[in-house]
């Protein structure tokens, strides 16, 4: 019976992390920084030294293939930058990962059917070139003339990007493995999640126009305050989310014009996020928002889109998969919604797609307080390699 190294991959996963790491700080590794290459060198290098055969793609994403019997490919992977200050399981665990499950069929002497492939994806955090770059560009799914002259800036072309596209045909299956970036798996006190979709994300500015006036002399009724309106509207909007189940949304960007102490400001700008499994939610909350705008006394405001993804459902047979899995083994499991976007949203829309999730503590992610533990990773990775060995059996 085929089994990982939990303890190798424990170690690849620590020393990958190392690579940008700033004490005190956290994981600096965004897409295309000297940082990132480095990273990418040494993942090189760990393939090859497992026997895989490596290609580095137009768009910069890594792949290390062990040939099966037949073409026909089965994908494993996750993505290798962070976000500044980030934590080292957030993408590079489905990375090593895969790679210890690849490396354990070649030392074991499996000779798979498919061949399999394991993928480091380039730019998935929401850096200049857009989230999921990488894989969106892997899957085709990134029009000619897109953000061309930030693609100039990474010295990438559309070219580039039309070569990255894969041949879904080539493709059976991909699976990633993730951190759960949340706090269920370790509320409930269960070492595996399997994601049944990945949940569609609405973003808008929230813009509210009132009048400039000096703070010390107009009087407090007779103000035209553009952030006490924002204020207002984004107390009663929270009072209308805290009813909502299948949705949850941030105010993390906040702009007030003038900045200035002495001045009733007369322009706020917000952005606001959505996120839910149910593009319905997503228009009803939306439909609310522009509701309590229109209510806004002494001030006059808009809401402007800033671009949406859609809910992604993932391949129903391998959710099934996954799960028969785990109850073989009895091994606790749940399946759930995914909270956060991964590359497996991009890669779902041309290849069935699966995805397994191990706890985070505290639900904490994007920080380098992010940590899962060791027996976690390794519990992760047996059912990865057990999924991608059921995958090639199918």
């Amino acid at each position: 019976m085929l089994q990982i190294d939990g303890q190798r991959l424990n170690q690849t996963l620590k020393k990958l992390g190392e690579i940008g790491w700033v004490e005190g700080e956290g994981l600096q590794r965004p897409a295309y920084t000297e940082a990132y290459f480095e990273a990418q060198a040494f993942l090189r290098r760990e393939m090859e030294s497992a026997g895989l055969q490596t290609r580095v793609d137009s768009v910069g994403n890594l792949f290390g293939v062990l040939p099966g019997e037949n073409g026909k490919k089965i994908l494993t992977g996750s993505h290798l930058d962070s976000v500044y200050n980030g934590g080292i399981y957030d993408g590079p665990l489905g990375i090593a990962a895969g790679l210890e499950a690849l490396r354990s069929m070649k030392e074991q002497g499996y000779v798979p059917k498919h061949t399999m492939e394991v993928a480091a994806f380039i730019a998935e955090e929401g850096e200049p070139l857009g989230g999921t770059f990488g894989s969106r560009a892997f899957a085709g799914m990134i029009a000619p003339g897109y953000k061309n002259d930030t693609l100039k800036r990474f010295g990438l072309s559309d070219d580039d990007v039309a070569a990255s596209k894969a041949e879904r045909s080539d493709y059976a299956a991909f699976l990633e493995l993730h951190i759960e970036q949340g706090p269920y798996l370790e509320r409930k006190g269960l070492p595996l999640g399997i994601p049944s979709g990945i949940v569609g994300i609405a973003r808008y500015n929230v813009v509210i126009e009132g009048a400039a006036n000096h703070a010390g002399t107009t009087p407090m009724r007779e103000r035209s305050d553009a952030m006490r309106a924002a204020a207002d509207l984004i107390h009663e909007w929270y009072l209308y989310m805290d009813l909502q189940n299948d949705l949850v949304c941030n105010v993390g960007v906040l702009d007030i014009v003038p900045a200035h102490v002495s001045v009733v400001p007369e322009k706020v700008t917000f952005c606001l996020e959505l996120r839910s499994l149910s593009e319905e939610k997503l228009k009803e909350a939306a439909d609310e928002m522009q509701t309590l705008i229109a209510d806004i006394p002494r001030c006059k405001g808009h809401m402007e889109s800033l671009g949406a993804k859609a809910p992604v459902a993932l391949d129903g047979e391998i959710v099934k998969l996954l799960s028969s899995i785990c109850e073989a083994k009895q091994w606790p499991a749940e399946i759930m919604p995914s909270g956060a976007s991964h590359d497996a949203a991009a890669i779902a829309k041309v290849i069935p797609t699966g995805m397994i999730f191990v706890p985070s503590k505290n639900g904490v992610s994007h920080s380098k307080e992010e940590y899962t533990s060791p027996e976690e990773i390794a519990h992760g990775g047996e059912l990865l390699l057990a999924a991608l060995l059921e995958l090639d059996r199918r």
